[in-house]
């Protein structure tokens, strides 16, 4: 079994674990959520049972509590807040967030095989820890199609070294007949200027900076944190020596530059 299709079992298997009696309704993601509560831990025999094992086995409950919250909101990509973890999940027991977080982020990491990344602002996001090549982008009905479109405006964005202006990307698209327009409607991708403008930067694929003039707006795109951890800038490289009919990577001297240097801070 594949390592993407054993991490897929495991994350059906804790997300379909029975929650416990007491319930909470996340407000966003419209699940319930198994909350640890003090009426848990007294269900315990306090003869037989000494406070700190009270203690490390609500502690358990919450991190699973966080890992099944995390994976659930990671199936729209969403970026979570802190307050909004510790309100679904914590409830009074924010305290505990920074020891709960870190054995979160462990098991996640070794069971699950995402990396939970913190953003600025007390933000954290999942990422997928298996690198994107070239053949794992297959396009499954909606979410594959995006996952293509993705890699292209992607790949568009290294070749110009990680910054390129709207309207560079629009020129870009229109030579591959793919139309950025409001409104305008591809027969396999879909709305492309909304994707781009507004689920590819929710998700944090895409940084999007506006600069606003006297008379105009200008608008650049870069590679977002999730696109960083997520995406390959070799296999960006390579997809274009492929579409160059075998052109040597290292032709490309400043991309090629980019990507060992960013090889070497991955090691």
């Amino acid at each position: 079994m594949s390592s993407q299709n054993s991490r897929r079992v495991r994350s059906q298997q804790i997300l379909s674990q029975p929650v416990l009696k007491k319930q909470r309704t996340d407000d966003t993601a419209g699940i319930f959520l198994s909350q640890p509560t003090a009426s848990t831990s007294a269900n315990i025999p306090l003869s037989n049972t000494s406070p700190s094992r009270v203690i490390s086995e609500d502690d358990d409950q919450l991190v699973n509590s966080v890992i099944r919250y995390l994976l659930i909101l990671d199936g729209g990509k969403q970026i979570v807040n802190k307050t909004r973890i510790i309100k679904n999940v914590f409830g009074n027991r924010g305290r505990r967030f920074p020891s709960v977080m870190n054995k979160a982020k462990s098991l996640l990491s070794k069971v699950f095989g995402y990396e939970l990344v913190e953003l600025e602002g007390n933000k954290y996001m999942l990422v997928n820890k298996i690198k994107n090549e070239l053949p794992h982008i297959c396009p499954l009905g909606t979410e594959g199609s995006q996952q293509v479109l993705l890699f292209i405006v992607l790949t568009h964005i290294f070749m110009l070294q990680n910054s390129c202006s709207e309207e560079s990307l629009s020129n870009f698209l229109a030579n591959l007949d793919i139309p950025y327009a409001d409104n305008n409607q591809h027969v396999y991708f879909g709305n492309v200027k909304y994707l781009i403008n507004e689920v590819f930067v929710a998700q944090k694929y895409l940084d999007k900076i506006t600069m606003e003039t006297i008379n105009l707006t200008k608008i650049e795109f870069k590679w977002g944190p999730r696109a960083e951890h997520e995406f390959s800038q070799r296999a960006a490289l390579e997809f274009m020596s492929e579409v160059y009919n075998g052109r040597p990577i290292k032709s490309w001297q400043l991309q090629f530059q980019a990507l060992t240097a960013q090889e070497k801070l991955d090691r």
